[in-house]
């Protein structure tokens, strides 16, 4: 699986994924976060799951679960990839890879970054990201919240990611691979893709009416300002 370029996230209805799928994006995000606003139970997950299929990738978003908690969910709802958006680490990673739990999918890791202070944790992630075989496919950045996990509508500092920040760059001197996230909406896409120039985006709360209620408006919005702007490089 290639990380995706268009990637909206959070989704709750079938209404919302058919939009998603008219619109042609890469991926949808379904949240296992229990304590999300967009939380979904791996039932309803999985009748979203099955209207998805084969049209987009469907990621699976687990906050510090266990690798049993993960196995479970993988069980009852397919996905295509399973994004981590707590404080796993690398160390956890490589025990998880080597357990009985392990599913074989590609993963993506979220990540916050508030300059050098998270210098030190993204060049483990993207050295990880970029060796051989490796299982994490790419990253993805969002914005700082102590407390909330992702789709808080808060924004990155998208200046500390323009120029590239060094822990940015492999030892090949290749940039990694990441999506941005963190308060992207129809308003603010186009100066954040023109600043940052992320390999894509993940969207949440920047296309909803009501956390897990997308507005098929927005999303429009958000499928033309991206395929405008990659069109043009």
């Amino acid at each position: 699986m290639k990380l995706p370029r268009l990637k909206f996230c959070g989704f709750t209805r079938e209404q919302d994924v058919l939009e998603a799928i008219g619109l042609q994006v890469d991926a949808i995000g379904l949240n296992f976060y229990p304590r999300s606003k967009r939380y979904v139970s791996p039932g309803v997950a999985k009748r979203l799951s099955m209207v998805a299929r084969g049209h987009c990738s469907r990621v699976g978003i687990f906050v510090d679960a266990s690798p049993e908690q993960i196995q479970g969910v993988v069980s009852e709802c397919p996905l295509d990839a399973i994004q981590l958006h707590g404080d796993e680490t690398i160390e956890w990673l490589t025990e998880y890879e080597n357990s009985r739990h392990w599913t074989g999918l590609p993963i993506l890791k979220a990540l916050a970054y508030r300059g050098s202070i998270d210098d030190g944790l993204w060049g483990q992630w993207v050295s990880k990201s970029m060796q051989a075989n490796s299982s994490v496919i790419g990253l993805l950045v969002d914005a700082y919240d102590p407390v909330e996990k992702g789709g808080t509508g808060k924004r990155v500092n998208w200046g500390l990611l323009s120029p590239r920040p060094a822990s940015f760059v492999g030892v090949e001197g290749r940039d990694a691979q990441f999506l941005l996230a963190g308060g992207l909406d129809s308003n603010n896409i186009y100066e954040a893709l023109r600043m940052v120039e992320p390999y894509g985006i993940d969207v949440a709360s920047g296309i909803e009416d009501s956390p897990g209620v997308k507005d098929p408006a927005k999303m429009r919005a958000i499928v033309t300002a991206v395929r405008d702007h990659y069109a043009s490089r």
